[in-house]
């Protein structure tokens, strides 16, 4: 009876195998339970072949076939972080490097000499700008983005290109490293919009550290020699410019380093660093901050996993979703864009994207990154006009700017000459702009064709 009971459970487990085997192949071939896209490496996967005779006859029909079903295999994504987990547990690290760590230059002590040490020092940052009467509508206000494009050409300008990162627990850092040709670049367009708005605009620059030098834990920190210092970079570009408000963060970022200020698996900043960051441009403008209490509503949106995360191929170190937190203003939640191919689209200052890809929350702030945007604020009537000129920090940090101005335009220069030939000088002048925010974090200022693109707009 014994050995009995013994064969009956083998043969019953053989059978629940063979039906589960069976319903796995059975599934494998049903193209609803393909996946279309992958979201772990952000592309389309391969598509059933389109069924031709030539194809057929030529073996090609058969042959997408093929590669349709091991591209889009059902439970593919999963099957691929499993595969990385059982990596990670076979060889484990609490600290791992990922990708490529080059060497920066050496950053100067001394500021880099310039021909424009006799600029006038700014516009008075405390003047009253409230008789000042806004010069264009929304509705007009994005008509300039029709112009065509002409000089230059910023259409292979690379994006978001992240460098080497280290991560450590649960948290990913990315490597700076600091080129001074770039960063000298950077230096001189600021000291040329500094130039171009002298009398007619205050011009602010933030350079915004990233987490490796404000949340790293010193003890890592500082043993990590392959890596330049952020401070020091920052106090050598600012220290050679001229006829700008240099806005800084460095200290006030480092003294809230125990906050949620960046994202673990993401590189930007939160919504909460980037408050910190406006009380510092509130100060230097010196009209006064709004209140995050009463002039903000709150947003929570769980499960974001970001560029570190998808870029570390999902290490499973990395897999603890973050939290945006996103602040709505209570003026108004609505912001005109023009996107990339210069149409335009009504959208939310603060989107609901609860059910939005893991790796797309960040685009709660502005519609994410558009060539133009314009936000009227409805309670405001005193003509008050600011520029924000930004890379993707810059999406967290515009809504606080809502609450102090009439009009906040908003600028990509990555994108801007795809939608308009226009320069900062134009602009300014065009929309009768009082200040002028370069919201710039540090690896842009490593980065020339970004530099480059920067240049361009301010000359």
């Amino acid at each position: 009876m014994f050995n009995k009971d013994k064969i009956n459970y083998k043969v019953l487990g053989i059978n629940i195998f063979s039906i589960v085997f069976i319903l796995m192949a059975i599934v494998s071939w049903v193209p609803a339970f393909h996946p279309t896209e992958s979201v772990a490496e952000k592309r389309e996967l391969t598509k059933f072949p389109e069924f031709t005779a030539e194809a057929f006859f030529s073996g090609a029909y058969f042959s997408g076939i093929n590669d349709w079903f091991a591209d889009t295999f059902p439970l593919r994504d999963m099957y691929l972080a499993m595969n990385t987990g059982i990596n990670a547990i076979l060889k484990p690290a609490k600290t791992q490097i990922h990708g490529d760590v080059q060497q920066g230059d050496e950053i100067p002590t001394a500021p880099m000499q310039t021909d424009a040490t006799d600029y006038t020092q700014p516009t008075d940052i405390t003047a009253d700008t409230s008789d000042t009467s806004a010069s264009e509508s929304v509705t007009e206000s994005t008509s300039e983005t029709t112009a065509e494009v002409t000089d230059p050409d910023m259409t292979d300008v690379p994006v978001e290109q992240l460098g080497a990162l280290l991560i450590v627990g649960d948290t990913a850092y990315e490597y700076y490293n600091f080129v001074q040709s770039t960063a000298d670049k950077y230096i001189t367009a600021m000291n040329r919009a500094g130039q171009v708005c002298n009398g007619k605009a205050n011009v602010f620059v933030m350079i915004i550290p990233t987490s490796m030098d404000i949340t790293l834990p010193a003890s890592v920190r500082e043993s990590i020699t392959n890596v330049s210092d952020q401070q020091q970079a920052i106090n050598y570009m600012y220290g050679s410019m001229n006829g700008v408000n240099k806005v800084e963060l460095y200290d006030v970022l480092k003294s809230h380093r125990n906050e949620y200020i960046y994202f673990r698996n993401d590189h930007h900043w939160t919504a909460l660093g980037a408050w910190y960051a406006y009380q510092q441009l509130a100060a230097l403008r010196g009209r006064g901050a709004c209140s995050l209490e009463n002039d903000f509503t709150q947003r929570e949106f769980g499960g974001f996993r970001g560029t570190f995360y998808n870029d570390s191929n999902k290490n499973p170190s990395l897999n603890n979703p973050d939290t945006v937190v996103a602040y709505t203003p209570v003026a108004t939640n609505h912001i005109d864009c023009t996107q990339r191919d210069g149409s335009h689209l009504s959208w939310n200052i603060i989107t609901n994207v609860d059910d939005w890809r893991a790796d797309s929350k960040y685009n709660t702030f502005i519609g994410g990154d558009n060539p133009w945007s314009v936000i009227q604020n409805p309670t405001k009537h005193d003509g008050s006009a600011c520029l924000i000129i930004k890379d993707s920090f810059g999406n967290a940090f515009t809504p606080f700017l809502v609450p102090d101005y009439e009009f906040v335009y908003v600028l990509d220069y990555r994108y801007y000459s795809k939608i308009s030939s226009n320069k900062l000088a134009q602009v300014v002048t065009q929309y009768n702009i009082q200040d002028v925010i370069f919201c710039n974090n540090i690896s842009s200022t490593r980065n020339s064709g970004l530099v480059d693109a920067l240049s361009a707009f301010v000359q």
